[in-house]
């Protein structure tokens, strides 16, 4: 079973959050006891919670996942970043990622997967107090460091890590052959996800990529294999597939199952 850190990503009053012992106003001073909690779109989540805090996820290739940053005290509740921090910067992949402080008091951004399968990918948010000009600028495509003498460095005040496991789904259906074969340009494959109406996917064609069906073989079986893009897929638990297809007398046939979407 994966372990989770329960954060609640409500924002609470300032007058509520507490640390340890210690008054709000000794948190800001200090920030001894703020940590940082870092959250995804993807992988697994206690029911009713829309992040998973887990801290090795699946993800899926080419799926657009969005992370979510805030501060938390020591009984893991939100804390108001007002007075604390001021932006944060992702490190994902060699990219260099700053954000600004949202109105609900979080950092987020959403990033494409684009890394090899069965790679794993660390994503790391940092938040700062900016106690001069900011330490980078982007200048083009480009950060660049402050030299300047002159300027205290940004405090960093917490941070917090996830690691992406990549991956690719297989579908996989079986269909026991008709009396009269199968006709593989009548069939249409659907994957019902929470992202909205299922795209119709068919035969694997050049420049289509789609299904591929094989058989039938010894066991008087036909197979239809498919490799989904991250984009039809759920992002956690799991997604329905459905097939059909028609025999080359018309007749209509079926059959559906669930492929897992960690």
């Amino acid at each position: 079973m994966p372990s989770f850190r329960y954060v609640s990503r409500t924002k609470v009053p300032v007058h509520a959050v507490r640390c340890g012992v210690l008054g709000l106003m000794a948190t800001v001073l200090s920030t001894g006891c703020i940590s940082g909690s870092l959250a995804t779109s993807t992988g697994s989540r206690p029911e009713g919670f829309a992040w998973s805090p887990d801290p090795k996820q699946y993800a899926h290739i080419g799926e657009h996942v969005s992370f979510d940053f805030v501060l938390t005290d020591a009984f893991d509740h939100f804390v108001d970043p007002v007075g604390i921090i001021d932006y944060g910067v992702a490190t994902m992949a060699g990219e260099r990622i700053e954000m600004e402080v949202n109105p609900s008091g979080h950092l987020t951004f959403t990033r494409p997967i684009n890394a090899d399968i069965g790679e794993s990918l660390h994503v790391e948010v940092t938040a700062y107090r900016q106690l001069a000009g900011r330490d980078q600028i982007k200048v083009g495509d480009e950060w660049l460091r402050s030299n300047s003498p002159f300027e205290q460095p940004d405090k960093r005040v917490a941070s917090d890590s996830v690691t992406l496991l990549i991956y690719q789904a297989h579908v996989r259906l079986r269909l026991a052959s008709p009396p009269s074969d199968l006709d593989p340009e009548t069939g249409v494959m659907r994957l019902q996800s929470d992202k909205g109406s299922a795209i119709p996917i068919y035969i694997d064609r050049p420049g289509r990529p789609g299904f591929r069906i094989t058989g039938p073989d010894a066991d008087a079986y036909y197979t239809v294999t498919y490799d989904p893009p991250g984009n039809v897929l759920n992002d956690h638990g799991s997604t329905k597939v459905e097939f059909t297809i028609y025999d080359l007398s018309g007749q209509r046939h079926e059959v559906s199952d669930e492929i897992d979407t960690p």
